[in-house]
Parts: structure tokens; sequence; C-alpha cells
């Protein structure tokens, strides 16, 4: 067994020695019981996050089915406003390739995202539990998709928002929000394959409390949806977080129709520990359940005042 775990172990204490620049090391496995054994169905990974090499932020991880890596890169371009760049892959011991690339940015009022991502190896083959990820994923085992979402800010209450998708299951959802106070209504419509809806939805923030809530519900002639989370800042101690969530899609086709879960976040030593556990089915007797532990620890300890607070670490 220790065989199974040297090589990200290894990994780990080279990147502790040689990259000091980096923000953090992160440490994960999880587990989904797939009816083989537990180093079958579980995944072991270690990597690092927010590596600074060149004005390009770099994060990368090698773990026990694959290797992963993130490039990102902000850039201001003066009469435009703010634009990120960020490119991402993966590979599979057993040849299984996905990569990805997102381009967004703000000018004025106006913030658009683009992304497009292609694959020959299923989602879950990486990570067993993305299949109850809150936002759908597509699991299909091969194929690609495209992405556009698209905000525009009439004024302070007021926002449009548009947001489609181009791949297995196209469709288009297109959101008035209106922000008033603690309170976010939205409203719109949704359609495309399989889909056709009215969304409508709220979302109510506390910040004083850490309290925020959301649900959002999907109605059509032949369409059923209906989503919501609920999380608390500090209910674990300072810098804490807790946090659950529901979402039942039966008009889906290429995700799971029912995924929840649950998070948990708390610092522990001079790192952070989160907590996750999912679930969900994508139908009768299709259900399932997995288990998740991280661990990011950085590179550089908080120095600490005279009064024994913590402070941001100097450069």
């Amino acid at each position: 067994m220790f065989s199974f775990f040297r090589t990200p172990l290894l990994l780990a204490a080279a990147l502790t020695t040689s990259l000091a620049g980096a923000a953090s090391l992160d440490f994960g496995a999880s587990y989904a019981p797939a009816g083989g054994t537990l180093l079958q169905d579980g995944v072991f990974r270690v990597g690092v996050q927010d590596v600074q090499i060149a004005g390009f932020g770099l994060a990368a991880g090698l773990g026990t089915r694959g290797l992963d890596a993130a490039l990102s890169r902000s850039l201001v371009l003066p009469g435009l406003g703010v634009v990120r760049v960020r490119a991402d892959g993966a590979a599979q011991y057993t040849g299984g390739l996905r990569g990805g690339l997102s381009l967004s940015g703000t000018a004025g009022p106006i913030a658009l995202t683009l992304t497009a991502r292609a694959w020959n190896a299923g989602l879950t083959r990486f990570d067993p539990l993305a299949r109850w990820a809150e936002l759908a994923p597509d699991l299909r085992d091969n194929g690609a998709a495209l992405g556009v979402a698209a905000r525009y800010r009439l004024n302070r209450e007021v926002v449009l928002n548009v947001a489609g998708d181009l791949g297995g299951q196209s469709s288009l959802l297109a959101q008035a929000e209106l922000r008033q106070e603690a309170l976010n209504y939205r409203l719109g419509l949704r359609a495309g394959q399989g889909v056709l809806g009215v969304a409508a939805g709220v979302t109510y923030t506390d910040p004083d409390s850490g309290l925020n809530a959301a649900l959002d519900l999907l109605a059509g002639p032949d369409t059923l949806g209906l989503s919501g989370h609920l999380g608390l800042d500090g209910a674990l101690g300072e810098g804490s977080s807790v946090r659950v969530f529901a979402a039942y899609e039966p008009w889906r086709s290429t995700s799971e129709v029912l995924r929840y879960g649950a998070q948990a976040s708390l610092v522990v030593g001079t790192g952070t520990l989160n907590l996750e556990g999912y679930g969900g089915s994508r139908g009768a007797g299709q259900q399932g359940f997995g288990l998740k532990v991280r661990y990011l620890l950085p590179l550089e300890a908080p120095e600490r005042d005279q009064g024994g607070q913590e402070t941001p670490a100097q450069p």
C-alpha cells in the first residue's frame, strides 16, 4: 500500500523545497464506492497552487490516476478593462486526456466569459466525485463543449444575464436580476434540447451573520428543476464555513438528475482543512455517494504582530 502513496508524497517533499514562492501545497483524497477495492475506487492527489512564473499563475498536481495543470494570467488593457485567460489540462496514466480554455473580461458595465473544452475520457475517471457537483457537469465519455456568459449592469439594482452552452445538451438561459439590499431576485427563461421553462430564483445574503441562501426553480410544460444552497461563515470558528446544496433537474441528459452535498472548511494549524460529502442519482436504483478530504498548507506561514494577531506574510 505504501507504493500507492509514495510518488505523490515524494513530489510534495520536492515541491516544498524547490517552490518556496508558491502560495500553498494542496493535499487531497477522495473515495466513491464503485464495486472495487479501496485503492481502485479512491484517489490521492498532491499539488501546488498560485505559483507565480513570469507573470503567470500556475497550479499543478500529481495523483494516483493522473496529472493535471492550469496556467492563468490577468491583463489590464487600457480602455477595455481586465482580461483573464486560463488554460487547463489533465492526463490519465491510462491515456485519457481533458483540456479547456477560458477567456473573460470586463469593460465598464459589461462582463463576458467564453469557454471551450474537449476530452476523450469521462470526468469521473479523473475525479469520481465530480458527477455530483453542484453545477451539473457533462459526464459523456468523450466530446467537446462551448460556453458563453454575458452580464450587463443597467444600474445599481438591475443586471441582465445570458448564459449558453453548446455541447451534449445545448441550452440558453436569459435572466434579469433585481438587487435590493440583502435580497437578489431572478426571473427569465431557459430553452434548449429537452428543456423549456420559466426560470425564477432568489438569493439572501447577510454579511454580518455570514448567512447566505439561494433557491431556484425551473418550470415548463415538460420541464422541472429545483436547486438551492445554504451556507454559514464562521460556524466552526474564525475563518471557517459550512455549506449544503441540492439540485433536482430531471430534464438533464448528460449529468446526474439528482445531486446533493455538504462542505465544511476550517482552520487547522497553519492551513485549511476541507471536508466534503456528495451524493446523487441518475434514476431509480442508481444512487451513489462519495467523500473528499483536502488540506491546503501555505508555504509561507503568516507573521504575527506583538498582540499575537496574524498579519499577511511579506513577499
